[in-house]
């Protein structure tokens, strides 16, 4: 097991797990602002954020990968011009194995092996229709930090499985009420994410310190 691991601030890789089903139509332009805003913060390019986005519904969609290299610029083109999926019903437990099985992989573009932290971000307007324990679980036992951000009509114990820890979790009552938090979680972003190995033998989970 590394004992380190931030490889330094720069080296983040960022997922952007979207809820892309019938219910949350209304919600994709506060989440596409949501993300050009964030991109507009951070240090996107190959050996510093990788930047992936996937939407799903009933099944899961991969519209940038992590090793897809794209400029700050044609990341916020490629999201302003992300079209609603649809579908139904809403398999929040199938799209977060999605991501661990095939992005949070070296080789869809992951940096994970070398200790670059793994960042999830769910964005939800509603109760999944499948269960989302175990693949949260599996998301944990390789590091990654997931946020869960519901918003309108989510149920608070499901975001709190799925959320790497309370810090984590942001319910919203609207889609709009996700670009108030925005400088909050770009700032977490930048901050030095210190990932120490896990102190209890047999405990795949690892411990996470963190310091602006």
């Amino acid at each position: 097991m590394h004992h380190l691991v931030d490889t330094g601030r720069s080296k983040r890789d960022l997922v952007f797990l979207l809820d892309g089903s019938d219910e949350s139509r209304n919600g994709l332009p506060a989440i596409r602002e949501f993300i050009r805003r964030m991109m507009e913060d951070l240090e996107i390019g190959e050996d510093k954020i990788r930047v992936s986005v996937v939407q799903y519904s009933n099944d899961n969609t991969v519209y940038l990968k992590l090793k897809t290299h794209r400029s700050k610029k044609a990341i916020i083109h490629a999201v302003r011009s992300l079209r609603h999926k649809g579908g139904r019903p809403r398999n929040t437990g199938a799209a977060l194995q999605f991501v661990r099985d095939h992005v949070f992989t070296p080789s869809s573009g992951s940096r994970r092996l070398e200790g670059v932290p793994q960042i999830l971000f769910l964005l939800t307007g509603g109760k999944s229709n499948d269960d989302v324990s175990q693949a949260a679980l599996n998301l944990k036992e390789i590091g990654v930090l997931s946020f869960a951000i519901g918003m309108k009509n989510t149920n608070q114990e499901e975001l709190q499985r799925i959320a790497f820890s309370p810090r984590f979790l942001f319910n919203l009552p609207v889609f709009g009420e996700l670009l108030s938090i925005q400088p909050e979680i770009a700032s977490f972003v930048k901050a030095e994410i210190r990932i120490e190995p896990p102190t209890i033998v047999g405990k795949k989970r690892r411990r996470f310190a963190f310091e602006s």
